[in-house]
C-alpha cells in the first residue's frame, strides 16, 4: 500500500516521533510512505530516514499557519495517489483529504488520527481563545465525521470522543506512540557507561513549561537536595537535575540555570537526547491536573524511560497509571511536590527496589513498541481499505 502520514508540525516536534517510527516501521514491511509535514528551517533530527519526506508550509497554533497549510497540502494530496491517509491532529491535515474525496478527485481511504485533545491543550496553554475553541472543534468534528475510520491513543480518550458526538464504531484505540526499543537499545550501547564517582542523575525529557508543570519538577529537586543535607546520605552536591527539552517560556526557567546542579539542555535531536537518558539514574515525570487534556494522555516519554531500563517516579496521575503499576514497574507518589521529593529519595536509598522496578518495566514496555503499535496500525488500514 502506499501511505501518506500527514500533520502540521516539523519533524523536529516531539509529535513527529510516532510519525517518523511507525513510517520506518512500514517501510520496513513493504508498503510505500511518505510523511508530510511542516516546513523547518532548523536542521533536521534522524538521520535514517527510509520514508520520502514532503515540507509543506504551515504553523500548529495559528490560525495562518493552518491555512497555509491546508493550502499547501492540496496538490500534495491530489496527485499522491495514496492507498491510505493517516492525517494527524491537528485538523489541517484532514481538510485537503475530505474536500477532495467529498470532490471524487481522489479515492483514498481516510483515518484520522487523535493523539490527543489538541484544542483542549491550545486553549489551555492560551494559544487561542475559548470562543475559537467552540468553533474548531465543530470544524474538526465536521471534517471528522467524513473519514473513514479514528484512531484515539487511549481508552479514555475514546470515551470522551463518544460524549463528544463520534460514532464509536468508527474509532479503534491503539494506545502510545510506539517506542522504538531496538534503537535505544543500540544507543545505550553506543553510550559512555557512568563511573561510580559520577553525579547522580534525576533526569527528565520532554517540554518544559508551566502547562507541563516544569517548575514542580525543580520545586521538588529543591527539596530531594534539603532532604539529602539533613539526613547526611550524600553530599547534595553531588546530585544533579537534567531537563532535555525545549523551553517554551525561557523567562520563567532560565532562572533555574542559576543553580549549577540543574541543566536545562533546551531541544536536543531524540537519537542525542536518548542517548543523555541512558544515563538517569533516576527518570520523572509530573502531572497533577485532572483536565482531559492531560488524562487521556500516553507520554512516549514514559515508555521510552522504560525501555532504556532507567527506574521511574512519577505521580498517580490517570496519565501515568494507564501505563504504570506502583511498586511493580514505577513508584508513583501523592500528586504535589513535597511527595514527589520523598518519592525520589526514596528510589535514591534503596537501589535494589529501584533496580526491580526498572527491570519490570523494561519487560513491560514491549505491549508499547513500534512493531506492536504498527501491527494493531496495519490491521486497521487493512479492515478499513478493503473493508
Amino acid at each position: 500500500m502506499k501511505i501518506a502520514i500527514i500533520q502540521n508540525v516539523t519533524l523536529n516536534d516531539h509529535r513527529s516521533v510516532h510519525s517518523h517510527n511507525i513510517a520506518c516501521e512500514l517501510v520496513k514491511r513493504g508498503h510505500t510512505v511518505d510523511c508530510i509535514l511542516q516546513k523547518t528551517n532548523d536542521q533536521l533530527q534522524y538521520n535514517d530516514r527510509p520514508y520520502n519526506l514532503i515540507h509543506i508550509p504551515g504553523d500548529t497554533y495559528s490560525i495562518t499557519g493552518q491555512l497555509r497549510f491546508m493550502i499547501a497540502s492540496w496538490k500534495v494530496i491530489q496527485n499522491g495517489k495514496y492507498d491510505i491517509i493517516h492525517a494527524k491532529n491537528p485538523f489541517s491535515s484532514l481538510w485537503s483529504p475530505v474536500i477532495l474525496k467529498k470532490m471524487k478527485r481522489i479515492r483514498s481511504t481516510l483515518i484520522y488520527d487523535m493523539r490527543g485533545l489538541w484544542i483542549d491543550f491550545g486553549m489551555g496553554a492560551h494559544q487561542f481563545p475559548p470562543f475559537l475553541a467552540v468553533f474548531l472543534k465543530k470544524c474538526e468534528k465536521i471534517l471528522a465525521d467524513r473519514c473513514d475510520g479514528l484512531i484515539a491513543i487511549s481508552p479514555t480518550l475514546k470515551d470522551i470522543l463518544c460524549e463528544r458526538g463520534y460514532k464509536k464504531e468508527k474509532i479503534f484505540v491503539i494506545v502510545g506512540a510506539g517506542v522504538n526499543i531496538e534503537n535505544i537499545h543500540k544507543i545505550h550501547s553506543l553510550s559512555t557507561p557512568k563511573k561510580k564517582s559520577d553525579d547522580t542523575i534525576i533526569g527528565y525529557v520532554g517540554t518544559i513549561s508551566t502547562a507541563r508543570q516544569s517548575e514542580k519538577i525543580i520545586e521538588a529537586f529543591t527539596i530531594v537536595k534539603k532532604i539529602i543535607s539533613l539526613k547526611h546520605e550524600h553530599s547534595e552536591n553531588d546530585i544533579k537535575l537534567v531537563m532535555i527539552g525545549p523551553i517554551i517560556e525561557p523567562e520563567i526557567f532560565n532562572t533555574a540555570t542559576s543553580d549549577p546542579s540543574i541543566q536545562l539542555t533546551g531541544f536536543l535531536p531524540q537519537e542525542e537526547a536518548l542517548g543523555r537518558l541512558t544515563t538517569f539514574d533516576i527518570a520523572v515525570s509530573y502531572h497533577d491536573s485532572d483536565d482531559p487534556q492531560y488524562t487521556v494522555a500516553v507520554p512516549t516519554k514514559i515508555l521510552e524511560y522504560m525501555a532504556a531500563g532507567v527506574p521511574i517516579v512519577a505521580t498517580d496521575h490517570a496519565m501515568y497509571t494507564n501505563i504504570l503499576k506502583n511498586e511493580k514497574t514505577a513508584l508513583l507518589t501523592k500528586q504535589n511536590p513535597a511527595d514527589f521529593a520523598r518519592g525520589i529519595f526514596r528510589l535514591l536509598e534503596t537501589p535494589h527496589m529501584a533496580a526491580q522496578l526498572a527491570a519490570h518495566a523494561h519487560q513491560d514496555v514491549y505491549r508499547y513498541s513500534v512493531e506492536a503499535v504498527v501491527d494493531q496500525l496495519e490491521a486497521v488500514y487493512e479492515k478499513l481499505h478493503t473493508g
